[in-house]
């Protein structure tokens, strides 16, 4: 088990008094910013149905979207699956174990802590209990690029907002104002009234975003309705990918194909957000013949000519990760990955990736373990300079965590804190043109 040293900010708050409840008065914000008030009408799947005062309108809630009238008392969660962010900037998930008044008490997942939090924050995640996120239990579908169903409108402050939050890359603004320049007004005005359905700026943008990697109006549609039963912020976490706990390689193969998956997921906001409905696609499963994930990732090795092998088991066959890449991401974007051996110094060479990444580019990577003649696949997804060192975001499919890592450390041969018990070698970067 890992020790984890943190706290959680926040205050603790004291009981009130009323249960929610069918019949229950309550207040919350609009998506129009105005603040309402009404009655809870029924419940389903922890989630509120809610009669707006003055409106013939009813609408569903989440818990933590409004507020009871009159005080209220905390909601058994004992045992609910949580999410919820660290002072350290990151997300973690982990059980509530506890409660005392308002205030819950969480387990860790993967660390031997435990701290005291209040309702205001954590999300529950899928049990039944405060949502109605249902586990995915098939694959999740990636959209096969250049199929003409990709579109988008002249709706630049949706993109900008995406920009502004670091979600839009220079590659993918180019692509965006390509598109653009060749819809007719027509199909411009299509897409905007359809994304005005959505309800946040964020899912505004994740489904243009996917719009722009291939899907189509009816999947947008449903991607927006799913959207719309979700808090911005729940919305955020599930449609971007680079989270620290991402999607874990099931097979002793599959490195290469779960960095495509991942790469995809980047790119494509509805493939994220169908990814993390399901169970276990950050976890190793004990059965990956099963495994949503493991089954896309088996179909995929083997399409390029891999063999799947569960983990330990090495009669398996790697493959390269060029013929992935071109097809799936390199068909999004519109741009050819090319393999560059590593035989320049690596300050060289971080400078060459960094130009890479500027352009709004992940990069894989293949690294090499000292000491052995294996080899696995890494993708390097940002970078920032901190305190007189370069640091990059990187993620390694096998631990399925991505994890920040300063350029010293690889020099030095470590990807401290990724893959700490191995010497590595940067051996091979894919670049694109």
């Amino acid at each position: 088990m890992k020790t984890l040293f943190l706290l959680i900010a926040g205050t603790m708050i004291g009981t009130a008094s009323l249960c929610q409840a069918v019949g229950s008065k309550i207040t919350f914000p609009g998506t129009d910013g105005r603040t309402y008030t009404g009655t809870i009408t029924s419940m389903q799947a922890g989630r509120y149905n809610v009669k707006y005062d003055g409106f013939d309108f009813n609408a569903w809630l989440d818990r933590n979207q409004f507020t009871l009238l009159g005080g209220e008392t905390a909601e058994n969660l004992i045992g609910a699956k949580i999410s919820f962010p660290g002072t350290d900037g990151r997300t973690y998930t982990g059980t509530i174990t506890g409660m005392q008044g308002t205030n819950y008490k969480v387990k860790y997942d993967d660390y031997d802590f435990e701290a005291w939090i209040t309702r205001q924050q954590f999300t529950v995640l899928d049990n039944g209990r405060a949502n109605s996120y249902k586990t995915q239990m098939t694959q999740p579908v990636y959209t096969a690029p250049n199929t003409g169903n990709a579109v988008t409108g002249n709706l630049s402050s949706i993109f900008a907002f995406g920009k502004q939050h670091g979600w839009a890359s220079g590659v993918l603004e180019t692509r965006f104002n390509n598109y653009v320049n060749q819809l007719p007004s027509e199909d411009k005005n299509k897409i905007t009234t359809l994304l005005g359905k959505a309800t946040t700026s964020s899912a505004r943008f994740f489904v243009l975003k996917s719009m722009m990697s291939g899907d189509g109006l009816d999947v947008a549609l449903d991607f927006i309705q799913q959207l719309n039963q979700y808090p911005e912020s729940y919305q955020q976490e599930h449609c971007l990918i680079s989270m620290h706990k991402s999607i874990i390689q099931q097979w002793e193969y599959s490195c290469s194909v779960t960095v495509v998956q991942t790469y995809l997921g980047d790119l494509c906001p509805r493939y994220a957000w169908e990814i993390k409905k399901i169970q276990d696609y950050d976890v190793i499963s004990r059965d990956p013949y099963s495994n949503p994930m493991g089954i896309q990732q088996k179909q995929l090795l083997e399409k390029y000519g891999g063999v799947a092998s569960v983990r330990g088991d090495y009669s398996g066959k790697y493959i390269a990760i060029n013929d992935a890449l071109n097809e799936l991401v390199g068909g999004i974007l519109g741009v050819h990955f090319t393999t560059v051996q590593v035989t320049e110094p690596l300050p060289a060479v971080f400078g060459k990736i960094r130009a890479e990444v500027d352009r709004g580019l992940d990069v894989p990577l293949l690294i090499g373990f000292v000491g052995s003649q294996a080899r696995h696949f890494l993708l390097l997804m940002k970078y920032k300079y901190t305190q007189g060192n370069y640091q990059y975001l990187i993620y390694d499919p096998w631990d399925g965590v991505c994890d920040w890592v300063n350029e010293s450390t690889i020099i030095s041969g470590s990807l401290s804190p990724l893959l700490t018990q191995w010497k590595i070698t940067i051996d091979y970067y894919y670049t694109a043109d």
